[in-house]
């Protein structure tokens, strides 16, 4: 049986709940992947051998000609469209890129997408904040709200509303696009009401 406080990669201490320790989590999150695939690529790339050939194919294709078809200029955006990154770890969204640079500002250092275990199934919630108190700040995003989107929603509120009901010290804050219009005031004041409260959020 396997000791769930021990990190499967270095052996280091780690909270049940969570996959890997901090540092591995975070080592996991930086390694270069090939922007289309998502496969390791050598430090400094951002494609891999094929899809790099593939790009400088489409390159030179493009420069033969003079008119390029608006339905084959949508497809090429699309499949080589770029991802928003922060400190090399690439985030899903622009909303998600803001929040952190609003964390950045304030000294936070939260943990993007780390793996928790919640009644039997894996959830990554958008950001996860440890305190040097032991509280722990449950973050996630919500950009859409429609279908499908809204099952997985609920879902994620539900279980991170149980675990917070069955531990003092976790706290779960959801965020939506009107917050990121005012993300200081919005999330200041949502953070306010966890022990990571400030006078003045930046």
């Amino acid at each position: 049986m396997s000791d769930n406080t021990v990190c499967p990669n270095c052996g280091k201490p780690k909270k049940p709940w969570f996959k890997l320790c901090y540092e591995c989590n975070l080592s996991e999150k930086q390694k270069p992947v090939c922007e289309v695939c998502g496969i390791e690529v050598p430090e400094g790339h951002y494609l891999c051998k094929e899809h790099w050939k593939e790009r400088q194919e489409e390159k030179r294709n493009l420069k033969r000609i003079d008119y390029v078809k608006k339905q084959k200029e949508i497809d090429f955006k699309e499949k080589f469209k770029g991802k928003y990154y922060f400190n090399s770890i690439p985030v899903k969204s622009k909303s998600e890129l803001i929040i952190l640079y609003f964390f950045d500002k304030n000294n936070i250092r939260p943990a993007y997408e780390r793996t928790m275990t919640l009644g039997g199934k894996e959830y990554r919630p958008d950001f996860i904040i440890e305190d040097d108190r032991g509280n722990v700040v449950i973050i996630e995003h919500f950009g859409w709200d429609g279908g499908e989107y809204i099952k997985k929603k609920n879902e994620k509120i539900r279980q991170y509303k149980k675990l917070c009901d069955a531990k003092d010290n976790f706290y779960f804050i959801k965020t939506d696009e009107e917050d990121i219009k005012n993300i200081k005031d919005k999330l200041g004041k949502k953070l306010g009401e966890t022990p990571l409260k400030k006078a003045y959020w930046k």
